[in-house]
């Protein structure tokens, strides 16, 4: 096996992560500026789990055969923090929910030549592509703590995994190769290019889209309380918003790849958060448990606030209901409270770009991540 000598080891500073347009079996949504920069990319992983099936015969104890007879998953998870850009586009079109969330994408993720240099100024033709296809999304987890920023991972299940190296076209800043997409529904044939410019055509300085804790705001309201059983939601450490997409995956006689990955429904998220607990209620329906699940309230969730470039950004969670409750309290430590609340995400909002003026809903409590603790605000 041959051995790049300048390089030796793979590390971070050497990958440049992109996307396709969708449909992923497109020359279209391959090209060019379809094709784009995925900026604050933490991390990125991928792997395969090849199904066999072992076959035996009487009068042997061999096996006379171990076929891979269905297509593997390609699972690939990337972690970034949260700027509500590209990646979000495959949950969310506009305002609310894809109607159809059966679409793909390609990803390909270029290797700089030599290590220890950025490969942000590199040409593509120095370097090796891994590409993923027919990649459909299948979990975004999205969260935060004190002092901390937004951090979200993009779960996707592709079809075909892929390493070349992409070629330069003569005098010209040009770089072409084989897209990974297969033809799921055709031929399931791979038969598609990609066509892209060299890194730093895309490459971008995205700092002003990171986005603080002491920017970011949560309200829990409900139609007569705000936070769940027991406890006020006056100060927050931390959230947890999980948005899964549960896929079938539909076969074909005659087919090796699954010709589609169709999203079941209803979807249901959950809304996590971890509260520093000053008092419990003494009266009123969130003091008696028994009272507290007959009432059956429904909240809207709202998760807002801006970047370092004061774009704002809201995400509003309609008729969530109260999931579960923890409580705990050790030596040299505070009482904590864990609230879970559920959710159908096609009763998911989101704002996007910059939201003028204020965000506050009627009859609920805001609270504001800051110097480590979240502030009560008053209602307005």
């Amino acid at each position: 096996m041959a051995i790049n000598p300048d390089r030796k080891i793979i590390t971070y500073e050497n990958i440049a992560l992109f996307q396709s347009d969708s449909p992923a079996h497109s020359n279209t949504s391959n090209s060019f500026n379809n094709v784009s920069f995925l900026p604050l990319v933490q991390g990125v992983s991928f792997g395969i789990d090849i199904p066999r099936t072992n076959v035996g015969a009487l009068g042997s104890k061999d096996l006379i055969d171990q076929s891979n007879r269905n297509a593997p998953d390609v699972l690939v998870s990337i972690n970034t923090l949260e700027s509500f850009g590209g990646l979000l586009s495959s949950l969310f079109n506009g305002s609310s929910v894809r109607d159809d969330l059966n679409i793909d994408r390609n990803f390909y993720a270029t290797i700089g030549s030599e290590r220890g240099l950025d490969v942000s100024g590199e040409n593509l033709g120095d370097s090796d592509t891994i590409a993923f296809g027919n990649c459909f999304l299948t979990d975004v987890s999205m969260s935060q703590s004190i002092n901390g920023f937004i951090d979200s991972t993009y779960s996707f299940v592709g079809s075909n995994l892929q390493a070349q190296r992409l070629q330069n076209a003569p005098s010209t800043d040009i770089f072409t190769g084989h897209a990974p997409s297969i033809d799921l529904t055709g031929q399931q044939i791979q038969d598609k290019q990609v066509n892209l410019f060299g890194v730093d055509h895309y490459y971008s300085n995205s700092s002003q889209q990171i986005i603080p804790s002491y920017s970011t705001h949560v309200s829990i309201s409900g139609s007569s309380s705000s936070g769940g059983f027991l406890i006020q939601s006056d100060s927050i450490q931390s959230f947890d918003l999980n948005l899964p997409i549960n896929r079938k995956s539909v076969y074909s006689l005659g087919k090796k790849y699954p010709v589609a990955r169709k999203a079941l429904f209803p979807i249901v998220g959950t809304f996590n958060f971890a509260n520093r607990a000053s008092s419990f209620e003494i009266s009123g329906v969130r003091a008696n448990l028994k009272d507290f699940l007959n009432s059956e309230e429904s909240y809207t969730l709202n998760i807002s606030g801006q970047n370092y470039g004061k774009q704002a950004f809201n995400i509003q969670l309609n008729e969530a209901r109260f999931q579960s409750q923890g409580n705990s309290l050790s030596i040299s430590q505070e009482l904590n409270s864990e609230l879970s609340f559920n959710f159908d995400i096609n009763k998911c909002e989101v704002q996007l770009p910059s939201i003028s003026g204020s965000l506050l809903l009627e009859n609920s409590s805001h609270l504001l991540l800051s110097d480590g603790n979240f502030v009560l605000l008053e209602q307005g």
